[in-house]
């Protein structure tokens, strides 16, 4: 079956959403949030580690729910304050990830919302605080925040439009291994079906690409083959102090990597070896099954398909 197209749909959402978000959008007051988007498996955490490591940024587990909090903000304001604060923290507690945290629960973090004057009574506002807390909680200092959840590709247009102040992180990885690193750590059934997960979250990228000016591409290959010119040229772009110690410094406490298998080599050092890996790897069986879609993207993001 023919997948939907994407990227037409995701720029008609950010022109509606644009219209829709900006009445309840607070100024922005502090630092510039960071979104790293594109696909699982395309160096994601790698990425968020090394910004952690530099002291200067604080980017959570990921939190699977802050595009779908955006895009529902607007049904709940005829509820209290309060009660659209504790209908914020439920979307976090009662997902089933919320482990990774590291925290019992946010009825702290809750507690002190709920009493902010009126005019910090915005989703922006209860937003920036959360990451906040998240970052005290973990003994992390920046004020600066930032965001790594490959679900948000599919809220993409939302997000955007509610974060005008926001730069994106676009990383993308020669499809063909990032939908095997999916299948071999069993977050994907078969080849095919990560695939699609590729595909689909780089269509929706691609679409954001065309409609913001503040997103930059970095691929995964540059990324581990040359990773001190590489991030030296990400940190000048965010606006941070780059040192190459901190390629192999700690993060700290970053909670879904201690917790979770697939991301067990995080902590390794940098290396250039899973490129390519595919190839001894896929049958051309597999990467028929694949569809046409997906090797239009490869080809789209100027991979060989040959």
């Amino acid at each position: 079956m023919a997948m939907p197209d994407i990227k037409k749909r995701a720029q008609s959402a950010l022109t509606q959403g644009m219209v829709r978000l900006s009445r309840g959008r607070a100024p922005h007051t502090g630092e510039r949030p960071v979104f790293i988007i594109g696909s699982g498996r395309s160096g994601n955490t790698l990425v968020r580690r090394t910004l952690m490591a530099s002291g200067q940024i604080y980017i959570p587990p990921e939190t699977y729910v802050l595009g779908e909090i955006i895009e529902n903000w607007t049904r709940s304001a005829t509820l209290p304050w309060r009660e659209r604060v504790w209908l914020f923290c439920a979307y976090f507690e009662k997902h089933p990830h919320f482990g990774t945290f590291g925290i019992e629960n946010l009825n702290t973090f809750a507690g002190d919302a709920a009493t902010w004057p009126k005019q910090d009574q915005t989703l922006r506002h209860v937003i920036d605080g959360f990451y906040r807390f998240m970052a005290q909680e973990h003994g992390y200092g920046a004020r600066r925040w930032g965001e790594k959840s490959p679900w948000n590709t599919f809220h993409l247009p939302a997000i955007s439009a509610f974060f005008s102040d926001a730069q994106f992180l676009w990383l993308v990885r020669d499809g063909r291994d990032a939908a095997l690193s999916y299948h071999e750590a069993r977050l994907y059934s078969t080849f095919a079906d990560a695939a699609r997960r590729w595909t689909r979250a780089n269509e929706a990228c691609l679409a954001l690409s065309e409609t913001r000016c503040d997103l930059r591409r970095v691929d995964y290959e540059a990324l581990v083959s040359d990773p001190e010119t590489v991030f030296a040229r990400l940190f000048d772009w965010l606006g941070l102090d780059f040192d190459p110690g901190m390629l192999n410094a700690e993060a700290g406490h970053m909670g879904d990597v201690e917790a979770l298998a697939h991301h067990k080599n995080v902590r390794k050092p940098i290396s250039a070896s899973s490129i390519g890996r595919w190839k001894s790897r896929l049958s051309p069986d597999d990467l028929t099954a694949a569809g046409p879609e997906f090797h239009a993207m490869l080809a789209k993001l100027g991979y060989d398909t040959d």
